[in-house]
């Protein structure tokens, strides 16, 4: 089966290494001209931050970067202050989400919100375009659609969501989201650890019959870029725990 091109399709990559991410990010967008940006994610056990690697990427020409900033962890002066250093670079676009608390008994958070950040950073950088995150298993439908809704009343212009393994689940939130930018999740499980990562951490739920090997994964994830096309949206991948290359490759 083949995929009809989304209107755009961004890349998330873990900054590991600033060397390694920026040869992979020029490797991947030279390879495959379908991949418009990157996604950078803010990864708690990560020690390289997303802001980090995005202003590497930045100031070595990649433009087309959209770092993750988890709320939980900073305060506004110190979000404003990382966000400006990179406008000041050529940022165009950020995603601002919630984050969730790590197992620390000792850690603080910020008290900031995503609906405060969201609508204090469109009130400073009126051109930045600013994003959200949906995270579609973490409560009711319902709930969070209500959610993103405060989130796109505070200014922010689209939503990033957790990857989709169901098209009738990303169906949903395509039709409700319609007049959004929606850049739906798509992500390879082939392990079964991977598969607990998943179910535990993120309270993921899979279809009764998905089969967690490569074949299956890429042969799920051609249907979900059809469905995206079809809704005249976008897509990102985030091929974790495998070769980006390879995996955009068998796609």
């Amino acid at each position: 089966m083949n995929f009809e091109l989304p209107l755009a399709t961004a890349l998330e990559l873990v900054p590991r290494s600033l060397d390694l991410l920026l040869q992979e990010s020029k490797d991947n967008m030279s390879t495959f001209s379908w991949i418009s940006s990157l996604n950078i994610p803010e990864i708690k056990s990560v020690p390289l931050k997303s802001f980090e690697a995005t202003e590497y990427l930045l100031k070595n020409g990649i433009k087309q970067v959209t770092p993750h900033f988890r709320m939980i962890d900073r305060t506004f002066s110190e979000l404003m202050d990382l966000i400006g250093k990179l406008v000041d670079l050529g940022l165009e676009r950020v995603l601002l989400i919630g984050g969730d608390a790590p197992n620390d008994p000792e850690f603080q958070p910020s008290g900031l919100t995503t609906v405060a950040a969201i609508r204090e950073v469109r009130r400073q950088y009126p051109n930045l375009k600013i994003y959200a995150g949906i995270d579609q298993y973490r409560q009711s439908f319902r709930e969070e659609l209500d959610y993103a809704f405060r989130k796109r009343d505070a200014g922010c212009d689209g939503f990033y969501t957790q990857p989709f393994f169901s098209v009738g689940m990303l169906e949903l939130w395509l039709e409700q989201l319609a007049d959004s930018e929606l850049w739906a999740g798509i992500a390879p499980v082939i392990s079964e650890k991977s598969r607990l990562y998943w179910v535990r951490t993120n309270k993921t739920v899979f279809p009764p019959n998905y089969q967690f090997t490569m074949e299956y994964n890429t042969f799920i994830a051609r249907k979900l870029l059809n469905a995206i096309s079809r809704a005249d949206q976008r897509a990102y991948l985030m091929p974790v725990r495998v070769d980006a290359k390879e995996y955009i490759a068998g796609l």
